[in-house]
Parts: structure tokens; C-alpha cells; sequence
């Protein structure tokens, strides 16, 4: 019963698939139009800016979205855009995939200063400065861009819907079965998370229902979570109504629904917490939403039998506090672990750096001692010490014929860790010859 059921809704899905289709790219364009709209409005309550101070000491940022207005009005919107919004001079932001650590990020903005500097002065757009505190707002807000998954795809949504099983429990649109309650009130849903958190509160009783019935619980990959909730708000037979959105979530506020909900009981991060899960820190969970919310629930029943011989309670969350939660887990790699002074070192000699910056191993007396740099103290500082004074060293690296030095993935960590161990020798050893 349950085959003929899945064939017969997959037949008259079937039927409705070339209408479908003429409409789909109005759709698509217009749900990215609504991302763009909600980065602008999700996004429209006033929001406290970013606290520099707190980016510089390793605290997440509350708020990743505050940097929208530093991208708008330094001007970053007239060469970038994100999602199509912007200008074409530079690569889109959110097509880009900008999923950097802060050093990493002052790394690429590094290595693209000549490039950059050639085009704004072809189209006579003036170089932004940008002070600690909207470095730190703008750094947050590029990484978080690909945390907001892109539309899905309705038509693989249906198919996922039926392939995996969940049309034999939940009708959407009149057709599908009736164990588990009807769908169509996701339509008025612009955010998955709000699928997500019943999914998770639901999550044992459906285990408990599915295993009754003998079907196989579903498996879900990649972006077949956002192709689902795209299917459920196309297919649901509701009138039309006002689209409910929900604020994405606070990595901060996250960090601290981690530890009040027990999450921290059975996983570390970065080696501090339990040990009955995995090290998050450890994972590549800087992936979209739903991918995330996907791992949480294919990995759903190994953590609730560990919980349960824990005499551990499964956690229960709001909206907004598994918005928070799966912000926090987006943002684990956000800063940048310790790096290796030993090749620091080595990439202060290779790059060149020796022969502009006084260090305790010598160099030319061009540029300053980057040992005792107030921009080595954070990774914030250093990215914007790097931007804001990339144009000046970029003329007297163009007038002496050096080559532009380029960092690739982790060497301005490295270099970092360099500095600060150079720093640390010369205090302990203030009368050592410079």
C-alpha cells in the first residue's frame, strides 16, 4: 500500500510537472530576490554593531549580519555583488563561497590589492578605509553569507519528498498519507528552520512510528532539506499568506544554547567538553543550514540511545534557539587555531617581508617592526591594518619592481604566530642587539 501510495503521488506530481516547469525560474529568481530582501530585512530591526573588542579576544559575534551596512556603504555593493545584487566589477560574494577565517580572509584581500587597486582606479572609485570595528562587522557578515542557503529546487524537493518515504506518513496538497500530520502549513514559512525544529522535537516520536510500520527512516544529503521545504510551500494547497520569517541566529547566544541544553555534556569543542560525540570543532560544519540541519537528524538516533544510556533528556528548542544553536556550529572555524612559528618564520624570509619590516633577525628599515605591531595583537587588527595599508605598500612595492607576495590558506596564521613568538623573545630579552 504504502509502493502504490509513493507511485501514485509521484504520478500526479507527474501531471503538474510542465506547469511547473514555466514557472520555476520566476520563482527561483524571485526567492533569490527574497534572500537578498531579507539580508536587507531580516535584517531591518536596528542591530547592535559588532563589538570589535570582543572579535579581537575570540568572543563570536552576535550579530553576523550587522556588517550588510559596512558592505553598502563603504562601497564594497559598486565592484561585488551577493546573489546577483551588486556590482560585476569582482566576483559575487555568496557565489564565491566566502567561507574564510579571519586570517585566511586578510590573506585574500591581501593578495588581491594590486588587482583591485588597478580596476577602482580604471573606474575612479575611491578605496574605502575601514576601522577595526567594521572590519570586524564585514568579516563576520561575508562568512555567514553561505550559512543562508540558496532557493531549492522545488522539483527535486518532490522527489526527495517521495524517494525517502516521507509522502507514506505526510500529505501535502491532498495527496500523500496520513500518520503524521498534513504539511501545507509550511507554506507560509520563508525560513526551513522552523521545519528543522520539528524535526528535531518530533524526531523520537517519528523514529518510534516509522520503526512501527516497518519504513525506513529517511536519509537526507546535501541541499535536500531546502529542495523539501521548497516543494512543501509550492505544492501546499493554503491560500496564499503573509510569509513568516525568522531572524537568522546569533553564533554568541548559540554558544550559550549549546552549554544550557547539555550539548556540551557529549561533545567538545576544540578538545573542551565530553567526549561520547565527536569534537565539533573538529568537523566541517561550516556548511549551509540545512546541511547542518540534515547531520543533526541522519545522526539523530545514535545521539538519543547515547542520551538515553546517559539518563540524559533529549533537549527541546525553540525557533529561535535552534536558529542560535546551528549559527554557533556554522561559526566554529570562524577563528583561526595557533599557528607554526617555524614556518612563520620561513615565510617572513620567502615572501620578502624581510626586506621592508624591521624584525630581530634583521631587514631594511623601510616599513616597521611588525614584532611590536599593535596589528598582531587580533586577527581583526591585522585584517584591517592589512586592507588599510595595502594601497601604500602596494606603490613602493611598484616603484622598487618587487613582486607582489602572495599567502595562500594558512601562511598569514603562520606569519602571525612568527611575529607574536619574535615579540616574546625580544621582551624577554630587551637587551639584545635589534
Amino acid at each position: 500500500m504504502g509502493k502504490n501510495l509513493a507511485a501514485r503521488a509521484v504520478t500526479n506530481a507527474s501531471a503538474m510537472r510542465s506547469q511547473r516547469r514555466t514557472a520555476r525560474n520566476f520563482i527561483l529568481r524571485s526567492a533569490i530576490a527574497g534572500l537578498v530582501a531579507t539580508t536587507v530585512l531580516y535584517l531591518a530591526t536596528p542591530l547592535r554593531a559588532q563589538d570589535a573588542n570582543a572579535q579581537a579576544a575570540g568572543i563570536l559575534p552576535t550579530d553576523p549580519l550587522a556588517g550588510r551596512a559596512v558592505f553598502s556603504e563603504k562601497g564594497c555593493i559598486k565592484c561585488h555583488a551577493i546573489w546577483g545584487q551588486g556590482g560585476d566589477l569582482g566576483p559575487d560574494m555568496a557565489r564565491a563561497g566566502v567561507r574564510l577565517s579571519m586570517l585566511q580572509l586578510a590573506g585574500v584581500l591581501w593578495d588581491h590589492t594590486p588587482a583591485m587597486i588597478e580596476k577602482m582606479r580604471e573606474r575612479r572609485i575611491e578605496r574605502p578605509a575601514l576601522s577595526t570595528q567594521e572590519m570586524a562587522d564585514l568579516a563576520a557578515f561575508l562568512y555567514f553569507l553561505n550559512y543562508l542557503d540558496l532557493p531549492g529546487d522545488p522539483e527535486a524537493g518532490e522527489a526527495v519528498f517521495a524517494k525517502q518515504g516521507c509522502v507514506k506518513c505526510h500529505s501535502i496538497g491532498g495527496t500523500g498519507g496520513h500518520v503524521g500530520p498534513s504539511l501545507d502549513k509550511y507554506k507560509k514559512f520563508a525560513s526551513p528552520l522552523f521545519m528543522i525544529r520539528a524535526m528535531w522535537s518530533h524526531g523520537p516520536a517519528m523514529a518510534s512510528k516509522m520503526a512501527g510500520l516497518g519504513i525506513t527512516r529517511p536519509r537526507f544529503q546535501g541541499h535536500d532539506l531546502a529542495d523539501v521545504a521548497a516543494y512543501l510551500r509550492q505544492a501546499s494547497s493554503e491560500a496564499d499568506v503573509n510569509k513568516v520569517y525568522l531572524v537568522p541566529g546569533s553564533p554568541a547566544r548559540g554558544q550559550k544554547t549549546f552549554a544550557d541544553k547539555g550539548c556540551v555534556k557529549c561533545h567538545a569543542i576544540h578538545g573542551e567538553g565530553g567526549h561520547a560525540g565527536p569534537d565539533l570543532g573538529q568537523l566541517e560544519l561550516h556548511q549551509g543550514i540545512t546541511e547542518i540541519a540534515g547531520l543533526m537528524w541522519n545522526h539523530a538516533p545514535q545521539m538519543w540511545s547515547r542520551m538515553e544510556a546517559m539518563k540524559i533528556a533529549i533537549p527541546q528548542f525553540s525557533d529561535r534557539e535552534i536558529s542560535d544553536l546551528l549559527a554557533y556550529l556554522y561559526f566554529l572555524r570562524y577563528y583561526d587555531p595557533p599557528g607554526d612559528a617555524v614556518k612563520g618564520q620561513r615565510i617572513f624570509m620567502e615572501k620578502g617581508c624581510v626586506l621592508c619590516h624591521y624584525a630581530p633577525i634583521g631587514g631594511k628599515p623601510t616599513g616597521p617592526d611588525l614584532s611590536h605591531s599593535h596589528a598582531i595583537s587580533s586577527p581583526v587588527e591585522l585584517c584591517s591594518a592589512m586592507w588599510n595599508h595595502a594601497p601604500k605598500m602596494e606603490a613602493m612595492i611598484r616603484e622598487r619592481g618587487l613582486p607582489w607576495p602572495q599567502f595562500r590558506d594558512d601562511e598569514v596564521r603562520d606569519l602571525v604566530a612568527y611575529l607574536r613568538s619574535a615579540a616574546a623573545q625580544s621582551d624577554q630579552n630587551p637587551a639584545e642587539p635589534r
